[in-house]
């Protein structure tokens, strides 16, 4: 039997998670895998912080150099997040001739190809499962199992905290501020929850997606982003009558060998498998050229379901030999990004209108004079002097939407509240 010591930087909920696998699954490696796990260090910021009782018998310092520099240390998994401090402990783990398991969307995203090259070069894994979609092992699934097809589209719900804030509106006719409230009740939302609901956490989720899948590095500013803010019981009312649910998508798209790139709110067809997923849990919809529709599925919040990633990488790293154990080893891809007029999606958009006559008539001819036709428009009763209209458009590109937005800006007694975009067209055509 072969013993691995390990390190750990951080011991936050995830960690914990990852300690207490690791203690309580000891005996199933050891019979099924013939290793053993013993953790040697931790280090924290915090030594006074309260910890879970079960981590009571590690061993925890406050001093990066009591792992980094331990010669008995195998592997480090590194749990901190963020990225300077993070980025430093994994370079000069990697240099040290460590194995390095992280969690960290924000650095893979932005550094995963650099540190993949610099384990290679000493000769060492770097293994990040864990960054995207929690328990789900979505990037081993596109680096093994459907390396040998042609990717087309992923569409994603990648973050457990807007997707529960959006299921507890729709289920319970909570606001939008009432569902985040309970969020940050149960531990799914930061007191701070930005990253969550404007789209950006799972925007790097997005970037290490598109790279595995289609092997293309990107830069956050090349994804169209929004996020779910604003959305009102009003608008899920909307969408559930017009046969829709609404969910904070990831979406990677090849369309004629360019790539498009969003993470902002999509109204789903209910009958399509991403409607169904409820809470904090998490799906990746991938859709092959020879595969066809795949949807991963699972919690993507909590203690035990990260951990578990992690300690699958864990698994992976020691069934792998000391060998280079690296995901991303995709060359820069030919494939360009998409601009304005490759980006073609059916759209819901709601306005306000003023009540007066030709109002409507105003409104339908600057979307003429695009070329853009509406599939269903709804005008709903007045509240004081203004009306909200609610239209589905059939598919259109940004480039010719964008000219109608600007002019409606420009106008008098017209104003766009939202502007989202379909995920695909309703079987069976025109969807009333």
């Amino acid at each position: 039997m072969k013993n691995y010591r390990i390190g750990i930087f951080g011991l936050g909920t995830v960690a914990t998670g990852v300690a207490k696998i690791l203690k309580e699954q000891s005996h199933i490696y050891a019979e099924k895998f013939a290793v053993s796990f013993e953790i040697v260090q931790v280090v924290v910021h915090n030594l006074d912080k309260k910890r879970d009782p079960k981590t009571s018998g590690l061993t925890i310092s406050d001093d990066p150099k009591t792992i980094l520099d331990n010669p008995d240390i195998d592997i480090v998994i590194e749990l901190v997040g963020g990225k300077t401090a993070a980025k430093t402990i994994i370079e000069k783990s990697l240099k040290a001739k460590k194995h390095v398991i992280t969690a960290n969307k924000d650095l893979i995203a932005s550094q995963g190809r650099k540190l993949s090259r610099l384990a290679s070069e000493n000769h060492v894994g770097l293994f990040y499962e864990a960054a995207v979609a929690g328990g789900i092992p979505i990037l081993r699934a596109l680096s093994t199992s459907l390396a040998s097809d042609d990717i087309e589209q992923i569409n994603g719900i990648i973050n457990g905290t807007s997707n529960f804030i959006l299921s507890q509106m729709r289920q319970k006719q909570m606001s939008y501020h009432d569902a985040l409230t309970l969020a940050q009740e149960k531990g799914f939302a930061e007191a701070d929850p930005t990253n969550d609901v404007d789209g950006i956490d799972a925007a790097y989720k997005l970037q290490i997606l598109a790279d595995f899948a289609f092997g293309k590095q990107i830069n956050q500013k090349d994804i169209q982003m929004g996020g779910i803010r604003t959305i009102t019981q009003t608008d899920l009312q909307d969408v559930a009558e017009l046969g829709y649910e609404i969910k904070l998508l990831a979406n990677a798209t090849i369309i004629a060998n360019k790539l498009a790139l969003s993470v902002e709110p999509t109204l789903v067809p209910k009958d399509h498998p991403l409607a169904s997923v409820q809470n904090e849990n998490n799906a990746v919809f991938v859709t092959g050229k020879y595969a066809g529709g795949l949807m991963f599925y699972g919690p993507g919040a909590g203690e035990f379901p990260t951990a578990n990633s992690v300690v699958a990488d864990l698994l992976s790293l020691v069934n792998s030999g000391d060998r280079p154990a690296v995901f991303n080893s995709h060359p820069d891809s030919e494939v360009s990004l998409a601009g304005p007029k490759d980006r073609i999606a059916s759209r819901y958009i709601v306005l306000t209108v003023t009540n007066r006559p030709g109002a409507m008539h105003k409104l339908s001819a600057f979307f003429l004079m695009s070329n853009i036709n509406f599939r269903n428009i709804r005008q709903y009763d007045p509240i004081g002097e203004t009306t909200r209209v609610v239209i589905i458009t059939y598919p259109a590109s940004d480039a010719q939407l964008n000219p109608v937005k600007t002019t409606i800006k420009q106008a008098r007694g017209v104003k766009i509240i939202h502007e989202f975009k379909l995920l695909i067209e309703p079987k069976g055509g025109q969807r009333d």
